[in-house]
């Protein structure tokens, strides 16, 4: 009798790791398809994965422990994208590097969809504020005060921390309205937008 499970090779010592991150894209690819954390289980992804169920809680409680993992590597890898692309304007002035970040963003968020779907298009559980676990999406926000701040010379304003998140807001509703669209997404226009914007962001806060 078969109930669609599919047995996976025993993982040899040491490889742990490798299992670790076969069920992370498992469960990445599962929650894009479905769009709602909701909709996802243990048990479905160690069935894709080819392992019981009992063993996927060796690397992951539950489900709301599975969706950080997945929400925080996305974050970590936009958070290197963006710094990659500060450290490569590193010898432009702080405005021009900042313009570089915010295009590099846009470009990024066009380059990867499913990637941005995981960490903004997906219909999350709701849990109370003071529940929740911190959420990595502060460590990208950092990365834009970082930007922002050095408009002032490094030293951090008190208006910086509300204009990096507008800035983000802003740059994220570009992307959305660009894909949002029925027809191809022009590329050229998205980051015209992204240059008129940062036109209008002051010198200093």
């Amino acid at each position: 009798m078969s109930d669609g499970f599919k047995r996976r090779e025993q993982s040899q010592w040491g490889e742990g790791a490798a299992l670790k991150d076969e069920i992370l894209r498992t469960a990445a690819r599962l929650l894009m398809e479905s769009s709602r954390e909701g909709d996802l289980s243990l048990r479905a992804v160690a069935r894709e994965v080819g392992i019981s169920a009992p063993s996927i809680y060796l690397h992951f409680k539950n489900r709301a422990e599975l969706v950080a993992a997945l929400t925080g590597r996305a974050c970590r890898r936009l958070v290197a994208e963006l710094c990659a692309a500060r450290d490569a304007a590193a010898d432009e002035d702080p405005r021009a590097a900042l313009r570089t970040m915010a295009r590099h963003y846009c470009a990024y968020a066009l380059d990867n969809p499913r990637v941005y779907h995981l960490m903004f298009g997906i219909e999350r559980i709701q849990v109370p504020r003071e529940d929740a676990a911190p959420h990595p999406m502060r460590e990208v926000l950092q990365v834009w005060l970082d930007a922002v701040s050095a408009l002032g010379h490094g030293e951090a304003g008190p208006g910086d921390e509300r204009l990096a998140v507008l800035l983000w807001v802003s740059l994220h509703g570009i992307v959305s309205m660009a894909v949002a669209l029925p027809f191809p997404t022009d590329r050229q226009s998205v980051l015209t937008r992204v240059d008129d914007l940062l036109e209008l962001l002051p010198s200093r806060v």
